[in-house]
């Protein structure tokens, strides 16, 4: 935890960067590094009829509650990693977490 979902993004690329964007995201958030997931959702956009490949990143970031500022930086974060590896636009939605609702191996967290 936290979880970060990857949309339309190449996975060469995120791969490429999956060690340094993991490290800037233990820093800014604190937790440990094992505890970061980065996932690659596959997706194709459709527009009238037919697939596009044109587009942008979207990048789902489920994690419990945290300060504002501590998810602006994280949200920054991603959009400028991905800036480096070619895509000068991203969107970023943080899914926050209800820790009643939050079980690991079956038992409550």
């Amino acid at each position: 935890m936290p979880f970060f979902r990857f949309y339309a993004t190449d996975r060469v690329k995120l791969a490429g960067v999956s060690g340094v964007l993991t490290d800037r995201l233990q820093h800014a958030i604190g937790c440990p590094r094992e505890h970061i997931v980065l996932e690659l959702i596959p997706a194709e956009r459709v527009c009238d009829g037919r697939f596009v490949s044109e587009g942008w990143p979207y990048v789902e970031v489920s994690w419990f509650k945290r300060p504002p500022e501590m998810q602006a930086q994280v949200a920054r974060i991603v959009s400028e990693t991905l800036r480096e590896i070619g895509y000068p636009d991203s969107d970023v939605y943080f899914h926050v977490l209800d820790t009643c609702n939050y079980y690991e191996n079956g038992e409550k967290q």
